[in-house]
């Protein structure tokens, strides 16, 4: 699982601070401890507890994704166009990325909507997470800012000079230079994944930082500033089309999503979040009650919570009674010393309502790896949901196990968040198309998918990194990349 550590950004001598992120730890026990708290277990739970804990389910039950139930409905066909492009993740489904050309290299960067900016493995990185990786090196035509910058995250820092160079993502190319950071620094954890660097799409400006989705807009290669993110595999899994997953930008994709959209007004802070408010959460119809109240908009609440909406997270992260309270509507669940484990078998759906709709998160997303069955937890799957305390932040993050559940649309102009369902039933296609940019100068990329020679960790426990002390207390670290900080000075 990706966790994203806390981030500090800072430009020469100045750093400027937001809103830091100290999450302190997972919850944590000697040993296994059951969390439910459901004593007068109500008449919904009944038909589960008959199947649950059973002797002869010690693994995780097979659970029919949408995509893999044989449809009668006749395909629709999307054709890969400027502004459209394929993701790709590595092997264990904890970082997506897209290829980026930046001058005239390709570089696959984690598609990352919790970080405000864009910076790539420069060609004097010596690091280990630089090694067999594309890294830029400026040419004739790129420009060095008098400016440095400097990620600081806990296991380390992305740090070098902020430079300036055309760039070119799903085929639309900005006809101003764009400035971004060229690292020669970088934590090691990226070693991980088979990836240059950060592509940071943020919920705004800042006045000190352009988006890309801005530079696109201003270099009238797109007519409105928004994008949008299908996570998951799309389509038949042919060889020219295998994807993890579809990012466009500009103007919604209908041919991804069924119905309509619904959207959220973004949160008004100084961040740059994708942030939004749950006004409700229920586990099987249930709602939730939280134990801890706090304060959306001048009312405290203990039913309503704020999240960030983050590409770059894999699992949901809560903080840490959230986490428990979430927990306790689970029968038998417990922890295991470091994570939450729910029965594998479970069948509860949890709904997160936004906006007066529902999203469903089911047992497909929110049940991870089985543990062995000479494990004393034999029979339960590690959760998704994870816990993390903080003093500071109360958001919760809706990562991965989230966006794979619907269609997001992220609209820069109007400040809102849009969600539809996927549309499960898309063949792709495409033709031969050149850049898109108002120059037109631009050299046409070819859609096709590449592999690095790289793989990610095959360890199946990451480790999350203590933003407070910086120790490792449990899970991998593309499950959490969300910086604490995300204002960025130029």
């Amino acid at each position: 699982m990706l966790l994203k550590t806390s981030l500090i950004v800072a430009f020469a001598s100045t750093v400027t601070a937001l809103m830091p992120f100290q999450a302190d730890r997972f919850i944590t026990t000697d040993d296994y401890v059951k969390v439910s708290s459901v004593q007068d277990v109500p008449a919904g739970y009944r038909k589960h507890l008959a199947t649950l804990g059973s002797t002869t389910s010690k693994t995780a039950s097979v659970v029919m994704k949408p995509s893999e139930v044989n449809s009668t409905k006749s395909s629709t066909v999307l054709n890969i166009v400027p502004g459209i492009s394929l993701l790709e993740t590595d092997e264990n489904n904890e970082c997506y990325y897209v290829n980026t050309t930046i001058g005239t290299k390709e570089f696959p960067l984690i598609i990352d909507t919790g970080s405000a900016y864009l910076w790539v493995y420069g060609s004097e990185c010596t690091e280990k997470a630089c090694e067999d990786e594309a890294v830029y090196t400026p040419s004739s035509e790129s420009t060095t800012a008098t400016s440095t910058f400097a990620l600081a995250y806990v296991t380390g820092t992305a740090s070098g000079d902020v430079v300036e160079d055309n760039i070119i993502v799903n085929k639309l190319a900005t006809t101003q230079k764009f400035r971004f950071g060229m690292a020669a620094t970088v934590p090691d954890f990226f070693s991980n994944y088979p990836v240059s660097g950060i592509f940071g799409l943020p919920s705004n400006d800042s006045s000190s930082i352009e988006s890309i989705i801005s530079a696109l807009y201003d270099s009238h290669a797109i007519d409105t500033k928004r994008f949008s993110i299908s996570l998951g595999q799309v389509g038949s899994n042919k060889s020219e089309y295998s994807n993890a997953g579809i990012f466009a930008i500009g103007k919604p994709i209908e041919e991804l999503y069924t119905g309509e959209i619904h959207y959220t007004p973004l949160l008004e802070t100084e961040s740059l979040y994708w942030q939004v408010v749950i006004s409700g959460v229920s586990v099987d119809s249930y709602g939730v009650t939280f134990n801890e109240s706090i304060e959306i908009n001048g009312t405290k609440s203990t039913s309503k919570r704020t999240a960030i909406v983050d590409s770059g997270t894999t699992v949901l992260a809560l903080p840490a009674q959230d986490a428990l309270d979430i927990h306790t509507y689970f029968p038998e669940s417990i922890t295991d010393g470091t994570n939450f484990a729910i029965f594998c078998n479970s069948s509860l759906d949890i709904t997160l309502t936004l906006n007066n709709h529902n999203y469903t998160i089911g047992p497909e997303q929110y049940l991870g790896q089985a543990y062995d069955n000479d494990s004393s937890y034999a029979g339960y799957c590690v959760s998704n949901i994870q816990g993390v305390s903080s003093d500071t932040v109360d958001s919760w993050i809706l990562g991965a196990v989230f966006l794979k559940t619907v269609y997001a649309d992220f609209d820069v102009e109007n400040q809102q968040i849009g969600f539809a369902s996927r549309n499960e039933n898309v063949e792709l296609t495409s033709t031969a198309t050149s850049v898109s940019s108002a120059s037109g100068t631009a050299a046409a990329t070819t859609l096709s998918t590449s592999t690095s020679a790289k793989n990610s960790s095959s360890n199946s426990t990451s480790s999350y990194k203590d933003a407070a002390v910086g120790t490792a207390v449990g899970l991998s670290i593309c499950s959490f990349l969300i910086p604490a900080l995300v204002a960025v000075l130029l």
